[in-house]
């Protein structure tokens, strides 16, 4: 299949993206989405309905007000129809497209396939394959990758953001919807510089690479420093990890970044690739001590020196332990190659610092007891392969 997409790269410098405690630099490769596809049409957008009237005719200032909200309208719509006329016809399928301002054309925006519903979740969880029995001998292990972060690195608004929308990957196990950000309108995250990262609460389970990841970005700004904004667009469009290409150079040890320049902003999705992956569920459980959890937990392996942040009390909130003692982080999963080692950092904001290792397997699971602080914890890893 065709994507409509293309990714020429380039090498930049070091990008610190771990907190000071952990704090590290790597080099970064860069690659941006190149758009496809213009043209100019007529498809006029839906206009804003009648205006409310009211009051006596006999009253001026009933009146007054009426010819002012009259004008108001017949502005906005002319200001409509010649941006329908800058826009010209949609040359690409509308219900895969949208209008780019930044390009000044339309670019696609959606994953297109004849068949399925793009609407629907994946079903397909974490720990799919824990139970299963792979061959020791001949077994090939599928490709993943680890989703570092995500930030918006430029906004024509400026900042702060109140940022609220969706991105969602499209793997090779059935292309349906894992969600890494997802916040309607009524809960916006704060975007106050280009280093605060989003908020990820995905993937759900480990990603798989066989041809491609796609990633659908559609986020919108509800307003920016109390003001709003005309267009709410704020990055909308699609990226790709191209498994294909990147099995065809060396092994990378390295975060790699694609860059989508859309609509009002740049943003850069961070990631590491990782060869022959496993997918480690990660679960923390307080076996004593306050039920409250205030600090973070990252994990990272042996061969990226990079944090993948699973949770972060400052961003995400204060942890509290549900049934049996566990904490519910913001993310669980990461996808570590089968040649590696996991390595899991717990840190309470006020009382120390643990990092425990764990040696990946084709299933089964792994826990150790530990001591941090004033909690005593129970860190589990229960592996699963990654493939259909």
């Amino acid at each position: 299949m065709n994507w409509p997409i293309g990714l020429p790269s380039k090498q930049l410098g070091p990008l610190g993206l771990s907190d000071d405690m952990w704090a590290g630099s790597y080099p970064i490769e860069r690659q941006q989405y190149s758009r496809v596809g213009s043209g100019r049409s007529n498809r006029p957008w839906l206009v804003p309905g009648a205006m409310a009237g009211g009051g006596s005719s006999s009253s001026s200032s009933t009146a007054g007000e009426e010819g002012r909200a009259s004008a108001r309208l017949r502005k906005k719509q002319k200001l409509h129809q010649q941006e329908e006329e800058e826009k010209g016809a949609n040359p690409l399928d509308p219900r895969f497209s949208d209008y780019d301002p930044k390009e000044g054309e339309h670019i696609f925006t959606r994953f297109q396939h004849s068949s399925l519903d793009l609407h629907m979740e994946s079903p397909v969880g974490a720990m799919h394959n824990t139970n299963r029995i792979f061959p020791e001998e001949g077994f090939l292990f599928c490709n993943s990758a680890n989703i570092v972060s995500v930030n918006i690195v430029s906004s024509d608004y400026g900042y702060p953001l109140n940022v609220y929308g969706t991105i969602i990957a499209r793997d090779s196990l059935d292309r349906q919807r894992v969600y890494l950000f997802q916040r309607g309108k009524d809960d916006c995250q704060n975007i106050s510089s280009k280093n605060d990262a989003l908020v990820l609460t995905g993937p759900k389970r480990g990603l798989m690479i066989c041809d491609s990841i796609i990633f659908e970005v559609d986020l919108k700004v509800k307003d920016v420093n109390g003001r709003k904004v005309n267009d709410k667009r704020v990055s909308k469009g699609l990226m790709e990890i191209n498994g294909i290409k990147r099995l065809s150079y060396p092994p990378k040890y390295q975060v790699q970044t694609e860059e989508l320049v859309s609509m009002h902003s740049t943003l850069d999705l961070n990631y590491t690739f990782v060869r022959n992956a496993v997918e480690g569920t990660v679960e923390a459980r307080i076996l004593e001590g306050p039920v409250d959890f205030h600090g973070k937990i990252v994990a990272r392996t042996s061969s990226f020196p990079c944090d993948i942040m699973l949770h972060d009390s400052e961003l995400a909130g204060m942890l509290t332990a549900g049934d049996g003692g566990i904490l519910q982080t913001a993310r669980r999963v990461v996808s570590v190659s089968v040649d590696e080692t996991l390595l899991l950092t717990i840190a309470a904001a006020t009382s120390g610092v643990r990092t425990v290792e764990f040696t990946p397997k084709r299933g089964s699971y792994d826990e150790e007891k530990i001591t941090c602080g004033d909690y005593k914890m129970l860190v589990k890893v229960t592996w699963s392969i990654v493939c259909w």
